[in-house]
């Protein structure tokens, strides 16, 4: 398709479409056409399917170019943001994970002083239980004291009893 048409003469359009566009204000579906004018020779625009048959009314018009230009333009700031959105929440989990380090070191600085206070305690429990045992033994074995028969008696009956399983085992 092609029509003449430069910007010269063209009506004031209503309002600025930004980037390409798919539809007139009005509706109606866009056409590319190309241009044959002398200041714009061969130059492609968008035209709305309306303006062409009636050129009274104000509708789409918009140089190929210029909105191939205005979506790169829009597509660069939309990365911009997305770049600058990406740096802000990498400082911010930077800063949540520099927190969360300090907190975690602190409570790593606690368990170690309650593990430690908790070893110290077993072990002074323990002492007072090893040493509650040894001095009832000690006091018991004087106590039951029988002698040496007795002793004896008690390593025979040992003895004879490893012989016994022995035995049974071989």
């Amino acid at each position: 398709m092609s029509t003449s048409s430069s910007s010269s003469n063209r009506p004031p359009s209503r309002r600025s479409v930004h980037g390409v566009p798919t539809k007139c204000w009005c509706g109606k579906g866009l056409v590319i056409w190309a241009s044959e004018t002398k200041e714009n020779p061969f130059r492609r625009f968008y035209r709305c399917e309306v303006a062409l048959q009636r050129k009274s009314e104000c509708h789409l018009f918009k140089w190929e170019d210029e909105a191939i230009l205005d979506e790169v333009r829009m597509l660069d700031a939309k990365v911009m943001d997305l770049v600058h959105d990406f740096h802000s929440l990498s400082k911010t989990v930077i800063e949540q994970l520099d927190s969360h380090k300090t907190c975690l070191l602190q409570l790593e600085g606690e368990l170690r002083s309650l593990m430690a206070n908790s070893v110290d305690e077993a072990t002074r429990q323990m002492k007072e239980d090893i040493d509650a045992v040894l001095s009832s033994n000690i006091t018991t074995t004087h106590l039951c004291d029988n002698g040496g028969a007795y002793n004896f008696a008690a390593a025979v009956a040992i003895v004879g009893a490893i012989a016994f399983i022995y035995w049974k085992l071989f």
